[in-house]
């Protein structure tokens, strides 16, 4: 994922978690400005750094499809994630295969 992507997705996580980018520097002990230059696509963040920011903001740079990004950004517990996640991946694969045939 480039800084421009990982910029993206990080803030529409922080917006859909209702998170400033004060709280965010201040809950992961950077400054403003790094969390600024994040959104902005400016720089990327350590991979410790993005472990931190996974806790709070759950998988929001997952790389995969979309839908099972949006529920791994979910307020669903982990477990819950896995399950829906795994009930879409079955459907959608049953319906390529009608598809194809």
């Amino acid at each position: 994922m480039d800084k421009a992507d990982h910029g993206k997705r990080l803030k529409a996580a922080m917006a859909s978690h209702g998170v400033s980018n004060e709280a965010l520097a201040d809950a992961i002990d950077v400054g403003k400005k790094t969390v600024y230059n994040w959104r902005a696509g400016h720089t990327m963040p350590s991979e410790s750094d993005r472990a931190k920011l996974r806790d709070l903001l759950g998988a929001y740079d997952y790389a995969g499809d979309p839908v099972e990004a949006a529920v791994y950004r979910s307020e669903l517990s982990e477990d819950r994630q896995h399950v829906v996640v795994g009930f879409y991946l079955r459907q959608l694969r049953e319906q390529r295969a009608e598809e194809a045939s």
